[in-house]
C-alpha cells in the first residue's frame, strides 16, 4: 500500500541509517527523516493505523496505534504523556506521509521533562526478517540515538524486548525481577 495519508506530522530531524549497496557489497551512510505524530490530531491517529497495517497485524506498531486512539479520546493536550515518532525514507511533504516509507516507529511515555519510558520500538519487519544482507540497518539505533540526544534518562521493560540490542546501546539492567533497563546520560549508578 503506497497511498499517501493526509496528516500533520512534525518533522524533527534527519537521522543516520546505513543502506546496503549491491554494487560494492557494503553498507553506506544514508539518512532517514524522523517525524512526530500528534495523538490529538485525527489525521495522525489514522496515519498510525495505516502504518500498523503496513507493519502487519499483531505488531508493536499495532499497539502504538491502539494507544494513540486512547490518547486521542483523553483530549488532554497540555499534559499528554503519549508520544509517537516515526522514521521514514520519505524526503518531504510530510503532511502526506506514505505508510510504506516508514521504516521504524516508537511510542514514548513522558515521565518528566527530560525522563521517558520507551514503551515500544519497532523496525519494519521487512528490514528485520529479510534475506541477508538487510537493505537498511541502524533503524532502531537511530531512533534510540535521537531519544538519547533529547532526554537524560530512558527506561523500559525488557521482558518482550531484544535484551542484547538495548545492552549494546548503553542500557543497563537495574532489576532482574522486573527486567527493567535504564539508560542514563550522566552514567550514574541507578538505584
Amino acid at each position: 500500500m503506497n497511498t499517501p495519508i493526509s496528516f500533520g506530522a512534525s518533522f524533527i530531524q534527519k537521522m543516520p541509517i546505513r543502506k546496503y549497496s549491491f554494487q560494492t557489497e557494503t553498507y553506506a551512510p544514508s539518512y532517514a527523516n524522523l517525524v512526530e505524530l500528534n495523538p490529538h490530531d485525527l489525521y495522525d491517529v489514522n496515519a498510525l493505523d495505516e502504518i500498523a497495517y503496513d507493519f502487519g497485524n499483531d505488531s508493536y506498531a499495532d499497539n502504538i496505534a491502539y494507544d494513540a486512539k486512547k490518547a486521542f479520546k483523553r483530549k488532554n493536550m497540555k499534559c499528554e504523556p503519549f508520544l509517537a515518532i516515526a522514521l521514514t525514507l520519505q524526503e518531504d511533504n510530510f503532511e502526506k506521509l506514505k505508510s510504506n516509507d516508514v521504516i521504524g516507529i516508537a511510542e514514548i511515555f513522558k515521565r518528566k521533562k527530560d525522563e521517558i519510558e520507551l514503551v515500544y520500538l519497532q523496525t519494519h519487519p521487512k528490514y528485520v526478517y529479510s534475506i541477508p544482507p538487510r537493505k537498511i540497518k541502524n533503524i532502531g539505533t537511530s531512533i534510540l540515538d535521537y531519544l538519547k540526544q533529547t532526554h537524560n534518562k530512558i527506561s523500559l521493560l525488557s521482558a518482550s524486548s531484544p535484551l542484547r540490542f538495548y545492552l549494546n546501546n548503553g542500557f543497563r539492567m537495574v532489576s532482574q525481577d522486573s527486567f527493567r533497563l535504564v539508560w542514563d546520560k550522566k552514567h550514574k549508578k541507578i538505584k
